[in-house]
C-alpha cells in the first residue's frame, strides 16, 4: 500500500497531465490577498496565474548595467494555469508562502509547451524569489482585462448606431470593473445625448472619482466639460433651491479650472467661469470681466460674452463700454434679445429714448 501511494505521489508531481490537474485544483481557490511590505496590514486582492519553474539571466543587458552585475536571476519562466487575458508587457507579482510580494515582473513572452502547457517568460529582479513560488496579478488588473473587451464592444455599437447594445456592453464593463472611468464616461455621454442629465451626471461623477485612471487627456477634458455643462444648466436653467444652486456653482468653478489646466484655450470653460463669477450671490466682477475678455480673445464673435461684458459695464455705470459690447453682440447675432434689451436700458439711462 505504501509503495502504491509513493508511485501515485511521484506521478502527480512528474507527469504533465497530473501536474496540470494539480494546478487546476489549486486554481479553484485562486483569489487571495497579497501584501507589498511586511507592515502592510490592508493587502490587495490578487488572482493566482501560475508558478515559477526556473530562473536565469537575461540575454540583453539593462541600460546603465554596463558590467552585467544585475544580470543574475532576472529572468523567470512561469507555468500558467491559463494564458487567457495575459499579454506581453503586463505586470505580474511573485509571492511567497506568507503571501508577501517578493518580486515584480514584466511579461516578455508567452508560449505553449508540449509538456507544461501555457508558459511565459518575465523580466524583473528575482533575487528574493524561489522556484515553486506563486505568480499573481492584482485583481483590479485582472477584471479590467475583461472590462476592456465590453468597453470596446460598446464603442463599436455606438459607432454603428446600435445604442441599446452599446448601453448593454458599457454596463457589462462596469459590472466587471466598477471603477473603470472610460466605460462610465461612454455610458454617460449616451445619456447626455438623450437629454438624461441626471443619469449622465451619475456616471460622470463615478468616472471623476477615478479620473487618475484616465490616461487620455482628451477623455479627461470631455469628462470635465460634460460635468460643467450639466452644472451650468442646473444653476441657471432649473428650478432647484438656491442653496443647491450655490453648491453646484462652486463645484462647477473647480471643474472648469481643472478643465482649463488640460486645455487653457477652451472658450466654453472661460465663458462658464465668467458667468459663474458674474451671476454669483456675491459677484466677482473683476474675475468675470477677465474671463469674458479671454473668451473674446479666443473668439471675437462670441455674442454671449459680449452681452456679459455689456451688463458688467452697465452695472458699473460705464455706458460707453456697455453700448460698445451690446452692439458687438448684435453684430455677431442680430437676433440676440439680451443685447437689444441692454441697448434699450442704456438709452433710457442716458435719456436717449
Amino acid at each position: 500500500m505504501t509503495r502504491i501511494l509513493a508511485v501515485a505521489f511521484m506521478l502527480l508531481h512528474i507527469h504533465p497531465l497530473f501536474a496540470r490537474a494539480n494546478m487546476i485544483m489549486e486554481e479553484e481557490s485562486g483569489r487571495l490577498k497579497v501584501f507589498f511590505t511586511m507592515t502592510d496590514r490592508e493587502g490587495r486582492r490578487a488572482v493566482l496565474k501560475g508558478k515559477i519553474i526556473s530562473f536565469s539571466s537575461k540575454d540583453i543587458l539593462d541600460k546603465g548595467d554596463l558590467f552585467g552585475k544585475a544580470q543574475e536571476k532576472n529572468k523567470a519562466t512561469v507555468r500558467l494555469y491559463s494564458a487567457e487575458a495575459i499579454n506581453e508587457g503586463d505586470i505580474l507579482y511573485v509571492v511567497n508562502q506568507k503571501n508577501l510580494i517578493v518580486a515584480k515582473m514584466e511579461v516578455r513572452t508567452i508560449f505553449k509547451s508540449r509538456s507544461f502547457g501555457d508558459m511565459l517568460v518575465g523580466y524583473g529582479n528575482f533575487m528574493l524569489g524561489s522556484v515553486g513560488e506563486r505568480v499573481v496579478r492584482e485583481e483590479a488588473d485582472e477584471v479590467s482585462k475583461y472590462s476592456y473587451i465590453h468597453k470596446a464592444r460598446g464603442d463599436y455599437y455606438e459607432n454603428v448606431g446600435e445604442r441599446g447594445n452599446a448601453i448593454s456592453e458599457y454596463k457589462s464593463a462596469i459590472q466587471l470593473d466598477r471603477n473603470d472611468p472610460s466605460a462610465r464616461l461612454a455610458l454617460g455621454m449616451i445619456y447626455l445625448k438623450d437629454g438624461l442629465d441626471q443619469f449622465a451626471l451619475r456616471e460622470f461623477q463615478e468616472a471623476y472619482r477615478n479620473i487618475n485612471r484616465m490616461y487620455d487627456r482628451e477623455d479627461r477634458f470631455i469628462l470635465l466639460r460634460s460635468i460643467a455643462d450639466i452644472r451650468f444648466r442646473e444653476v441657471y436653467e432649473s428650478f432647484i433651491p438656491d442653496s443647491l444652486k450655490e453648491d453646484y456653482r462652486k463645484e462647477a468653478i473647480g471643474i472648469c479650472r481643472d478643465a482649463l489646466r488640460l486645455y487653457p484655450e477652451s472658450e466654453r470653460m472661460h465663458y462658464y467661469l465668467g458667468v459663474f463669477h458674474y451671476r454669483a450671490v456675491k459677484p466677482d466682477d473683476r474675475k468675470a470681466r477677465d474671463y469674458f475678455l479671454k473668451v473674446l480673445e479666443l473668439n471675437p464673435s462670441h455674442p454671449e460674452a459680449c452681452v456679459g461684458l455689456s451688463e458688467l459695464y452697465y452695472r458699473h455705470d460705464n455706458m460707453e463700454k456697455a453700448r460698445l459690447y451690446a452692439e458687438k453682440a448684435l453684430g455677431a447675432d442680430s437676433g440676440n434679445e439680451r443685447a437689444r434689451s441692454m441697448l434699450r436700458n442704456i438709452e433710457k439711462r442716458q435719456g436717449l429714448k
